[in-house]
């Protein structure tokens, strides 16, 4: 009989009711799943991490080394070529008084191919306006021109905070279906330190002009 309260009925202890060995059991796999799942995660976190870095190192190191020998635009294309998988570049000059471009070096491209891209329309316009890189698979269709269905990426080239050019990469090589993340990281680096790698060659030419 279950007592009713006043203190006369017959008094119950509190058991602690424990888990079957069976639940137990499946509570700890659980756990221990969850666990790896995390740790699966932060590992793949850190290497994601050191693959770029091990690439952005690359990529300073061959820039540095152009700075002595002259050959920047080389190693631009060397950079998008060995790292990021494209071996179709060009690089353009932006003047913003004039609002004009103008074809300072290509790769892989034929200079004809390149012309209808000097009148500044499309993805190199939107990133000149809005002062940032602009990729093919984030526009929407309706906006891209004809002449721009082999053109990947548009990256800007920022010196002093101020558009000074774009490098235009054209089509992916085969075994490349699409950008990654570490490429769209690695353009990044590029939209500053190209830039600057490049007016440092520009003020070394003059320098040593006669």
């Amino acid at each position: 009989m279950i007592g009713t309260g006043d203190g006369n009925g017959p008094s119950i202890k509190a058991r602690r009711i424990e888990p079957a060995d069976g639940n137990s059991s499946m509570f700890s796999r659980t756990d221990e799943l969850h666990l790896r799942v995390q740790r699966l995660s932060l590992r793949e976190q850190i290497e994601r991490n050191h693959f770029l870095l091990v690439r952005l190192n690359a990529a300073s190191a061959r820039l540095i080394e152009a700075l002595d020998h002259g050959d920047v635009f080389d190693a631009i294309a060397e950079i998008i070529a060995n790292l990021i998988g494209s071996e179709e570049i060009a690089v353009f000059d932006y003047c913003p008084a004039n609002q004009n471009f103008s074809l300072a070096w290509s790769w892989g491209v034929e200079t004809d191919a390149l012309q209808s891209f000097l009148c500044g329309a499309g993805m190199f316009n939107r990133a000149v306006q809005q002062g940032a890189s602009q990729f093919r698979d984030r526009q929407p269709i309706a906006t891209l021109l004809p002449y721009e269905k082999n053109l990947t990426a548009c990256i800007i080239l920022k010196s002093s905070r101020e558009i000074a050019g774009v490098i235009a990469i054209f089509g992916l090589l085969p075994q490349k279906n699409n950008l990654e993340w570490a490429d769209y990281e690695l353009l990044k680096f590029l939209e500053t330190y190209a830039a600057v790698a490049l007016q440092f060659h520009r003020l070394q030419t003059k320098q040593t002009a006669p």
